[in-house]
């Protein structure tokens, strides 16, 4: 998703809310075309967090860390694995992670989501999915293997700019991703172990609740 002017003023607000070095993340993510959590949407992750008190968070996409920290932050026991294919960015927030303090309790994974999802063999009780949208059916049977009982799965970005639920204007190239962003919502649904709802935070917000 893209940060734009209007996100601003509520962005530097949560930094400020969620302390050093969220405040320096934000500008930089701004000012290099970086995409990061809506400001909303951290705020939530930030209540699911206090609210659930994982034990284990499982993030595909780390970006710059701003989601990670933000986690990490929101309950000091949890531990979290971050997945990241560019290895810039991770060594960005590997960075990020030593500045907030946090680095003891995160361990950041380079490389596509799709190699490292099978290798992992640990439950999580809350996994937050921020990566390329065309890819989140790929990895929703390797995420329900990890989900633990009465675990949640967050998939940001689930509307896909809106044009999920209004497909006018939509570009030719990105109607394949918005079709495959309505079947998946639709397998969410309709899959019997989890309970699934969309939240109007961001760019829409599918929280999952594994049932069983």
């Amino acid at each position: 998703m893209e940060i734009t002017p209007n996100d601003i003023k509520f962005i530097r607000w949560i930094a400020h809310k969620f302390g050093y070095p969220l405040d320096e993340m934000e500008k930089y993510a701004y000012e290099n075309y970086i995409p990061i959590a809506k400001p909303e949407v951290a705020d939530f992750l930030s209540f699911i967090v206090k609210l659930k008190k994982p034990n284990n968070i499982l993030e595909i996409g780390t970006a710059i860390g701003y989601s990670t920290i933000i986690m990490a932050k929101a309950y000091s026991e949890v531990s979290v694995v971050t997945i990241e294919r560019d290895i810039n960015l991770a060594e960005i927030a590997k960075e990020n992670f030593k500045k907030a303090k946090v680095e003891d309790r995160i361990e950041l994974i380079c490389g596509e989501a799709q190699q490292v999802l099978p290798n992992l063999t640990k439950m999580y009780d809350l996994i937050f999915v921020d990566a390329a949208k065309g890819q989140y059916m790929e990895f929703y049977k390797e995420l329900k293997r990890l989900l633990s009982k009465e675990g949640v799965i967050l998939w940001d970005n689930i509307l896909y700019k809106g044009y999920v639920v209004n497909e006018k204007n939509v570009k030719h190239k990105r109607r394949t991703i918005v079709y495959r962003m309505r079947e998946f919502i639709e397998i969410l649904y309709q899959d019997k172990t989890l309970y699934t709802v969309i939240l109007p935070l961001g760019d829409g917000l599918a929280v999952s609740f594994k049932e069983e």
